[in-house]
């Protein structure tokens, strides 16, 4: 492969952005799509996504964990989907239970994201659920939005009848050990999103644990 001026430019965008491109990015930066598809044959770079791109060499960039650019990537093609649930409880180190599939929230009535690989589970939040206690965790510099820990505590409250309490509660305890835990913070969630009365009643019950 030449190495061209565009090219150094490409690769250079590619680094700065996290080791991804998506055809958006590209075209907002006037690269010509043959310039990417170029790239793409010579194997410098791979598109693990329809019109997502990233570097095939990521040596030089921070590491991060595999799980972590799987979610990036979905999110990168499909910008409304959200890590949720165990997924989110994992990213927040709240739990070391990985999910079997990847669990995304997307808008109630909007199109399911549908993937060959990896593996997905969608859920469906309304706007209530869905627009509220977000939060960005930076990904190589790219930002991957998902739910803050307090929101995540009451989403996997609201599912307890689906998946049981057993990570709800691992979540919770390994949340209220930590210094930046705010126990008003979850209060104030638990209220929002419908779900304070039992979660009330599980911190009373873990206080109650602690003291004896």
């Amino acid at each position: 492969m030449n190495d061209t001026p565009l090219t150094d430019r490409v690769l250079d965008l590619f680094a700065r952005r996290g080791g991804y491109l998506t055809a958006q990015d590209a075209a907002g930066s006037g690269i010509p799509g043959t310039t990417l598809t170029r790239l793409l044959r010579s194997g410098v770079i791979e598109r693990p996504q329809r019109g997502v791109y990233r570097l095939a060499d990521t040596g030089g960039l921070e590491s991060v964990p595999a799980e972590l650019d799987d979610l990036l990537e979905i999110q990168l093609r499909f910008s409304y989907a959200r890590p949720c649930l165990v997924s989110a409880l994992h990213l927040h180190g709240l739990t070391t239970t990985r999910p079997a599939a990847l669990q995304f929230a997307v808008p109630a009535n909007h199109r399911r994201p549908v993937l060959d690989y990896p593996r997905l589970e969608v859920f469906y939040f309304g706007a209530r659920f869905y627009g509220a206690g977000l939060t960005v965790q930076a990904v190589r510099g790219r930002p991957l939005t998902t739910y803050t820990a307090e929101k995540t505590l009451t989403d996997l409250l609201r599912y307890s009848s689906r998946y049981g309490r057993e990570l709800y509660l691992e979540g919770l305890k390994n949340y209220l050990r930590q210094p930046e835990a705010s126990v008003h913070a979850l209060v104030a969630m638990g209220k929002d999103q419908g779900v304070w009365k039992t979660l009330g009643h599980d911190l009373e019950v873990l206080s109650h644990d602690q003291d004896h």
